[in-house]
């Protein structure tokens, strides 16, 4: 659940604008994020926006979503090809211009909105202590967060794991990151994101860039392609991994983007 503010406002406020518009008693989500001009060459250049996340994270599925919006209200200028939209965006977190391809549906606030995800920027197996014995963990760099795949079999309190986990692995030099709890034997992930800069601390009910870690484990750990369904609180999304010459070379995600409402918020 995402919300995002049209509105030029400075960033130095983004995180106290943030916080307020995700409390339960206003308009609860759990992200926000702000639509800008682009800041870079790339991005002025092709006339588009950007998204600047409330902490200054990368979030594929805000992203994802935005494209779907720019569809959605006609913004001028979008390279169509048949019947899909090709969006390139400027997003916070990401070197490079993000690329998506909407796609619309017979509902005309419902899009399939595929995203090229950035690759990460490397993966490590680190062992953690916990309880009375110990868990193999993939920690996944991506630009802008980081994603620790654990395999949840066995933990009956996911939030206590994360609290001990945080505690003990000197995570304080990351800005935002996600434990992905993943049940292999359903294909289930359940997305638990901390961003520092507002502290948040959400059971997401999907994540982009989690399922791009977990799917980026999956097939550096097999050496092959991946295509999979990965089934999450919130729905499906579905990961293709191109995996070439003993390398990943890419990673895309579709899924659906509904918009539910718009309007105008009070602080």
């Amino acid at each position: 659940m995402t919300v995002f503010i049209k509105d030029s406002l400075p960033r130095k406020i983004h995180k106290d604008v943030a916080k307020e518009i995700m409390q339960y008693g206003n308009v609860y989500a759990e992200q926000v994020g702000f639509i800008e001009t682009p800041v870079t060459e790339e991005g002025k250049k092709r006339e588009t926006l950007r998204l600047q996340m409330m902490g200054g994270e990368f979030c594929g599925n805000a992203a994802r979503s935005l494209a779907a919006y720019m569809v959605y209200s006609s913004y001028p200028g979008l390279n169509k090809f048949q019947d899909k939209y090709l969006v390139e965006l400027e997003v916070s977190g990401a070197k490079d211009m993000v690329l998506c391809e909407v796609s619309p549906t017979q509902k005309s606030n419902e899009f399939y909105s595929k995203i090229n995800m950035p690759l990460p920027l490397g993966i490590d197996e680190i062992t953690f202590n916990y309880e009375n014995g110990s868990l193999n963990i993939s920690k996944v760099e991506l630009p802008g967060i980081t994603h620790f795949i654990v395999y949840s079999d066995g933990i009956k309190n996911k939030e206590s794991f994360f609290e001990e986990f945080k505690s003990k692995s000197n995570l304080d030099k990351l800005d935002a990151f996600g434990i992905m709890f993943y049940e292999p034997h359903k294909n289930f992930l359940e997305p638990l994101v901390y961003v520092r800069e507002t502290e948040s601390l959400f059971w997401e009910r999907s994540c982009v860039s989690g399922t791009t870690a977990l799917a980026y484990a999956l097939s550096y750990d097999k050496k092959e392609n991946l295509n999979i369904e990965v089934n999450e609180p919130g729905g499906k999304l579905l990961v293709h991994v191109n995996w070439h010459e003993e390398k990943i070379k890419s990673i895309r995600l579709d899924g659906k983007v509904t918009i539910v409402a718009e309007g105008t918020l009070h602080i």
